[in-house]
Protein backbone atom coordinates (compact mmCIF):
# COMPACT_ATOMS: atom_id res chain seq x y z
CA UNK A 1 0.00 0.00 0.00
CA UNK A 2 2.73 2.65 0.61
CA UNK A 3 3.78 2.19 -3.07
CA UNK A 4 1.22 3.01 -4.81
CA UNK A 5 0.32 6.05 -2.03
CA UNK A 6 4.16 7.07 -2.71
CA UNK A 7 3.64 6.67 -6.35
CA UNK A 8 0.41 8.70 -6.45
CA UNK A 9 2.42 11.34 -4.74
CA UNK A 10 5.34 11.38 -6.99
CA UNK A 11 2.90 12.01 -10.07
CA UNK A 12 1.18 14.83 -8.13
CA UNK A 13 3.91 16.48 -6.84
CA UNK A 14 3.99 19.61 -8.98
CA UNK A 15 0.67 20.29 -8.80
CA UNK A 16 0.90 20.24 -5.27
CA UNK A 17 3.60 22.03 -4.96
CA UNK A 18 1.97 24.74 -7.22
CA UNK A 19 -1.59 24.86 -5.22
CA UNK A 20 0.73 25.59 -2.00
CA UNK A 21 2.43 28.39 -3.77
CA UNK A 22 6.24 25.94 -2.99
CA UNK A 23 8.75 25.43 -4.83
CA UNK A 24 11.12 22.92 -5.23
CA UNK A 25 13.80 24.69 -2.62
CA UNK A 26 11.04 25.98 -0.19
CA UNK A 27 9.12 22.45 -0.37
CA UNK A 28 13.03 20.76 0.16
CA UNK A 29 13.48 23.31 3.20
CA UNK A 30 10.56 22.32 5.17
CA UNK A 31 10.51 18.44 4.62
CA UNK A 32 14.33 18.60 5.58
CA UNK A 33 16.19 17.27 2.36
CA UNK A 34 17.94 19.37 -0.53
CA UNK A 35 16.24 20.77 -3.57
CA UNK A 36 18.27 18.09 -5.58
CA UNK A 37 16.59 15.79 -3.87
CA UNK A 38 12.98 16.86 -4.53
CA UNK A 39 14.30 17.12 -8.11
CA UNK A 40 15.59 13.25 -8.27
CA UNK A 41 12.19 12.51 -6.74
CA UNK A 42 9.83 14.93 -9.48
CA UNK A 43 11.73 13.26 -12.26
CA UNK A 44 11.63 9.52 -10.85
CA UNK A 45 15.83 9.25 -10.65
CA UNK A 46 15.01 8.46 -7.21
CA UNK A 47 12.44 6.52 -5.18
CA UNK A 48 10.61 8.42 -2.34
CA UNK A 49 11.31 7.27 0.86
CA UNK A 50 8.23 6.74 3.25
CA UNK A 51 9.74 9.35 6.06
CA UNK A 52 9.84 11.66 2.94
CA UNK A 53 6.24 10.66 1.85
CA UNK A 54 4.78 11.07 5.53
CA UNK A 55 6.54 14.91 5.67
CA UNK A 56 4.95 15.71 2.37
CA UNK A 57 1.72 15.35 3.73
CA UNK A 58 2.34 16.80 6.34
CA UNK A 59 3.11 19.96 4.94
CA UNK A 60 0.71 19.49 2.03
CA UNK A 61 -2.42 19.54 4.68
CA UNK A 62 -1.64 22.64 6.40
CA UNK A 63 -2.34 24.39 2.92
CA UNK A 64 -5.99 24.60 2.20
CA UNK A 65 -5.63 24.38 -1.69
CA UNK A 66 -2.80 21.60 -1.12
CA UNK A 67 -4.83 19.33 0.87
CA UNK A 68 -8.16 19.55 -0.68
CA UNK A 69 -6.33 18.06 -3.80
CA UNK A 70 -4.62 15.48 -1.28
CA UNK A 71 -8.48 14.43 -0.71
CA UNK A 72 -9.30 14.29 -4.48
CA UNK A 73 -5.93 12.71 -5.54
CA UNK A 74 -6.36 9.98 -2.69
CA UNK A 75 -3.02 10.67 -1.33
CA UNK A 76 -3.59 9.59 2.65
CA UNK A 77 -6.38 7.90 4.25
Amino acid sequence: MQDEYIDKLTKNLPVLRAAAHMTQASLAEKVGVSRQTIVAVETRKRPMPWILYLAMMFVFMQHEESNKLVKSFNLFD
